[in-house]
This record gives C-alpha cells, sequence and structure tokens, in this order.
C-alpha cells in the first residue's frame, strides 16, 4: 500500500470536497459518525469494531482535523496525526513512555466521558467569525452541545451536505476500493485452482480471508454457502463437506484503509445441471442489462426495473428483490440504494455494487455481484474477475 497517498493526505483532499459542500462561512465541520469522521480525519479506528457503541468524534477545519477519542484509542490515533495538540481524550486508560522521550500529552489527565471531551475540544475549536457544522447522523448528542456552547445563530446542520460529499468518489478513493476488490478477486481465483469435493465452507473461507489478509486488508465479512445452505443469504461458513453437483454462493467483502469490497460469485463442483444453468442464466443476464443501463443521470429505482425485468424475461417470471445494488465506499452500504423507491440519479464519481440473487429454500442460492463506478456515459469496472458460473473440476 507504500504507493497511496498517506490517509491524512486523502483526508485534507475530502475536507476540500465537504467544505465545498456546506456554505462558505462555515468555518467548522464535527461529526461523530464514524464514516464521516474518517472522511475528516483519515483516521480509521479499530475501537468501533471492537466496541460498537464507542463514541469519538473529529472536528475538522479546512487545514487540519482534531479528533476526540477514548484514552485507549489515543495511542493509535497519535499514530496517524502526530500531534497531541490534536487529540483530546476521556476515559481511563494507560501508555507509558520509555526513556527520556516525549509524553505525548498522556501525562495530562484525560476527561471523564465523551461529552465532557467533545465539549472541550469545541470551545478550544470554535471559530472566531464564522459558524460551525455538525453532522446529526449519529444522533443530536454534539448538536445539542454545540447549541448550548456556541449558540444557536452559530450552529449549521451539515448532515445532508456530508452526504453529497461522499456520495461521488475521488481517484484516491477508488484505488482503495480497487483494491480491497482484488483481494476478494484473489480468494476466489486460489478456489478455482485449488478447490476439491470433500473440502469444507470453512476451508474455502480461509482461503479467501488468507488473500485478504496477504494483501494488506481487513477481514470484514466471508459469506460461503453451499448446497441447500447456499439459500440462506447472509451466513457464516461452516464445517459443511461439499460434494459433487452442489453449487458454492461466496459473498464476500474487506477493507483496505477503511473502504469496502462486496463481491460474489456462484460455484459448482463438476458441471452443473440444466437447472441451475438456467436459473443462472437467468440472473446473469439481469445483472449484464443492468450494467449495460448505467450512465450518469438514470435513476436508481430506473436501474432497478431493469435488473428484475431482465431477470423475469429470461427465465424465472417470479423473481422478487428488495433490491439490486446499492452504494458503497467507507460503508458497505452507502447511497444510493438501487430499489423501486430510491429516486436518486447516478452521478459520474458513484460507486455502486450492482447484483442479481436469488435464493430457493430446500434446494441452492445464486447470486453475481460487482462493484462499479459510474461514468458519464456507463461505468468503470472496478470488479474484474469473469461473471460467469464457475466450474471446478
Amino acid at each position: 500500500m507504500t504507493d497511496l497517498p498517506a490517509m491524512t493526505e486523502l483526508a485534507a483532499e475530502l475536507r476540500g470536497k465537504a467544505f465545498r459542500e456546506v456554505p462558505d462561512d462555515v468555518e467548522l465541520i464535527v461529526s461523530s459518525e464514524s464514516a464521516n469522521k474518517a472522511y475528516l480525519s483519515g483516521y480509521v479506528s479499530m475501537s468501533h469494531d471492537v466496541a460498537p457503541n464507542y463514541r469519538s468524534a473529529a472536528l475538522a477545519t479546512r487545514e487540519r482535523a482534531s479528533l476526540v477519542v477514548s484514552a485507549a484509542d489515543a495511542g493509535p490515533a497519535f499514530d496517524l496525526l502526530r500531534d497531541p495538540g490534536l487529540i483530546h481524550r476521556y476515559g481511563e486508560f494507560y501508555f507509558e513512555t520509555a526513556g527520556d522521550g516525549e509524553p505525548k500529552g498522556y501525562n495530562v489527565k484525560p476527561k471523564a466521558s465523551f461529552d465532557e471531551a467533545a465539549a472541550d475540544a469545541l470551545r478550544a475549536l470554535k471559530p472566531a467569525g464564522g459558524r460551525v457544522g455538525i453532522d446529526r447522523a449519529d444522533g443530536d448528542l454534539l448538536w445539542t452541545l454545540g447549541r448550548d456552547i456556541l449558540g444557536e445563530a452559530k450552529v449549521i446542520d451539515v448532515t445532508d451536505n456530508l452526504r453529497r460529499a461522499r456520495t461521488t468518489k475521488t481517484a484516491n478513493e477508488v484505488e482503495r476500493l480497487r483494491r480491497a476488490t482484488v483481494l476478494v478477486e484473489d480468494g476466489f481465483r486460489k478456489i478455482i485452482d485449488t478447490a476439491h469435493t470433500g473440502m469444507s465452507e470453512t476451508d474455502l473461507a480461509a482461503m479467501i480471508a488468507e488473500r485478504m489478509v496477504a494483501g494488506g486488508g481487513i477481514p470484514r465479512f466471508i459469506s460461503v454457502t453451499t448446497g441447500p445452505r447456499s439459500a440462506l443469504a447472509d451466513a457464516y461458513a461452516t464445517d459443511r463437506k461439499i460434494a459433487k453437483g452442489e453449487l458454492i454462493r461466496i459473498d464476500a467483502g474487506c477493507t483496505v484503509d477503511g473502504y469496502w469490497s462486496d463481491m460474489a460469485r456462484t460455484f459448482v463442483f463438476g458441471e452443473p445441471d440444466a437447472r441451475q444453468s438456467r436459473t443462472y442464466r437467468a440472473l446473469h443476464i439481469g445483472l449484464e442489462e443492468e450494467l449495460a443501463a448505467v450512465t450518469a443521470g438514470i435513476a436508481a429505482n430506473e436501474l432497478f426495473a431493469v435488473a428484475m425485468n431482465a431477470v423475469k424475461a429470461n427465465g424465472i417470471p417470479h423473481y422478487k428483490r428488495q433490491h439490486c445494488g446499492h452504494g458503497i465506499g467507507l460503508r458497505t452500504y452507502d447511497s444510493p440504494l438501487v430499489n423501486s423507491v430510491d429516486t436518486t440519479k447516478l452521478v459520474e464519481g458513484m460507486c455502486l455494487c450492482v447484483e442479481t440473487p436469488y435464493y430457493e429454500f430446500n434446494l441452492d442460492g445464486m447470486m453475481v455481484e460487482d462493484t462499479i463506478r459510474v461514468t458519464a456515459n456507463g461505468y468503470e469496472p472496478i470488479t474484474t474477475i469473469s461473471r460467469e458460473l464457475f466450474a471446478i473440476p
């Protein structure tokens, strides 16, 4: 990953996008939503994985970002930002400093709670003249603190502004999505080359996880389901052994610097039978026609209709789906959602996962899912591996 710009450099680029979306008099943007915090600061925190209710925040000017983090999270936050003055700590955790080295601010007692640390940061960073934009995507705690400390006239809601900024991806964001996708594809290729009957679902999941970790990614989900279990949608792999003629449905994703991959393919040991081939063909055509319809200006619900109608017309007339795709970035499910009601128009630079899954209880399930970047007149593929039904000898 050494040839990618550092996350602090990427965050500087993305703060520029965010500030272009807000009114000119906004001088500080504040967010405790974890993806927006990463967007503004470049800091992707493991603490959010370890403790889903963990609270942190970014307070960003156009030039730099400060963080409100737990005392335990302060070490890796400092490792990224390299300036203790940008880190406001709370809670209890202890780091020692070897030798005569700089204590990096850890000798200063943290605040007792996130609320206190966030309030302290707001007071320290409040602009002299302009307003403070507060993201309310994670609730109204910061919104209330901001109004109490700064006054109602100094605070503006920028939730939708940040959402718009994140909707399109820069080249450096797309490269991270691409690298996360390549790691899943590498795992799929290893399965194609080495898998055989008698292996278990967990054996195949381990192959994918190994490729993710070896390539610098963080495994996020690896759903390997086989035979009748392949109809279970999102399910963990088990020790179930895979027999000849059974379908293998794999849906997997990892992150690189916080950016997600999400792709799926269907495999079979041996040659697929007529029903399997016929069903997969309908799903494959559905995805191909969905991809062919992608272009800046089409609405998400129009794209959904294209996919649904194509699958129905090519072999599954009763086909039903709640969605046929979604945005992807610092979240695996981002805006827009490709369903029957989302009228968001695609714009150049959006990144989407497009998919046509099908699950039939007591029989099997199949899916094919790709990640793409929307262009002015079509799309740029991020997923590159073949969309065929893979027959493994």
